[in-house]
This record gives structure tokens, sequence and C-alpha cells, in this order.
């Protein structure tokens, strides 16, 4: 399906307002109140969770296609090798910085830099 130039902004404003909606909504809802604990502890833990969910995203599919992959160990031993050095990196950004966005952005800029080159 092709969208014309004026349902392609059409459909662009109104996915823009509604993420804008969507943005300010806690703001608007808990302005005058107590925030709940569920969201203290979501946004305590949030890092930790993102970081576990890429390490094991990462880890399942290079492990997955070097014991199911035999067309090219080498290439999917090098692949594992790659995801475990950017979860050292990973690790090292986040014990260093202690900040999530570092860490994450760093480690999986990195691991695909090694993806690329080895």
């Amino acid at each position: 399906m092709k969208l014309t130039a004026t349902e392609a902004l059409i459909a662009t404003l109104a996915i823009g307002a509604m993420m804008l909606l969507l943005r300010l909504l806690p703001f608007l809802i808990f302005s005058n109140r107590k925030t709940p604990e569920f969201f203290s502890f979501v946004e305590k833990f949030i890092p930790a969770i993102s970081i576990a969910v890429l390490f094991a995203a990462c880890i399942k599919s290079n492990t997955t296609d070097l014991l199911f992959n035999s067309a090219a160990p080498l290439r999917e031993i090098s692949s594992v090798i790659s995801a475990v050095v950017a979860i050292t990196v990973t690790v090292g950004l986040h014990l260093w910085k202690n900040n999530a966005m570092i860490s994450i952005f760093g480690g999986t800029i990195f691991y695909m830099i090694l993806n690329y080159f080895f």
C-alpha cells in the first residue's frame, strides 16, 4: 500500500500526537500524587532488566546457531566469542560509569562492530 504525501503527513502527525500523549500521561496522572511503589521498583531495576534481556537474547541466538548450524562452525564460534566479549564490555561500562544508556548503547555498538569485522 503506497501512501500519498498527504496521507503520510496525516499518519505521521497522528503517530506523533499519540507518542506525545503517552509520554505526558504519567506526568498528568501523578503530578499531584505520590508515585506508586510498583513504578518506583520498575524505575530502579529497569536498567538491569534491560541488560538481562539483551544478554539472554544475544546468548540464545548465538548458541542456538552454534549448536544447530553446522554449515559454518568457525563463523558461529567467532560470533559466540564476539557476544561474550561484548557482554564483558557492557558489564565493564556499567560498573565504570554506572549509566544504563552508556552501557547498553556502548555494548550494543561494540557487539555490532565485532560482528561486522570478525
